[in-house]
């Protein structure tokens, strides 16, 4: 019953889920679900050990879906969890990979100096999730925008450099069509 109420929490702090209302991903799991954070499987117990604040992004897959992916240890769902900074480190790798401009960008800015724009909505917070969710399916194009740009386009007076994203909406995403509008 711990696990339940920590893993509701993390639930509804958490950027990213199923297509399922927190509350109806915690009632499909069964007693004993699969944990993973950042690629690594932990117990029920060292969950208590993560600030939900750092969750970034959360995935719970269930029935045979769940044993497909993680064999039989999955038997009861599983949680794949994703913390803000290893999320970040794989949006980075990723648009790194998809285009040259991006590359770089970072690698001669320091991250904190760019501000993220996706379908033309301006991240703010808790946007690592949503960002690391985006794969080559969905990717339709990232241009870097620069500091005058920014101000005319976005009001955005306090970074150096902007980068702008399209993407496709991932399909099993929770509430993915204001994140990804």
């Amino acid at each position: 019953m711990k696990y339940n109420l920590i893993l509701t929490i993390l639930l509804l702090v958490s950027c990213q889920s199923s297509k399922l209302t927190p509350d109806q991903a915690t009632g499909k799991l069964g007693e004993k679900p699969y944990f993973e954070i950042d690629g690594e499987a932990v117990s029920q117990d060292q969950l208590q050990d993560y600030n939900p604040n750092e969750i970034a992004a959360l995935t719970s897959y269930f029935d045979k879906e769940a044993v497909k992916l993680y064999c039989e240890k999955a038997k009861d769902g599983a949680v794949i969890i994703e913390t803000k900074k290893y999320a970040t480190n794989k949006y980075i790798a990723f648009f790194k990979e998809s285009s040259n401009a991006y590359r770089e960008l970072v690698e001669s800015t320091d991250n904190n100096n760019i501000q993220y724009i996706l379908n033309d909505r301006v991240l703010t917070e808790d946007f690592e999730g949503d960002l690391s969710s985006i794969n080559k399916k969905l990717l339709i194009k990232i241009e870097v925008l620069d500091q005058e740009t920014l101000l005319e386009k976005y009001q955005i007076n306090d970074k150096k450099v902007g980068v702008s994203i399209t993407s496709k909406r991932p399909r099993n995403l929770y509430n993915s069509k204001e994140k990804f509008k």
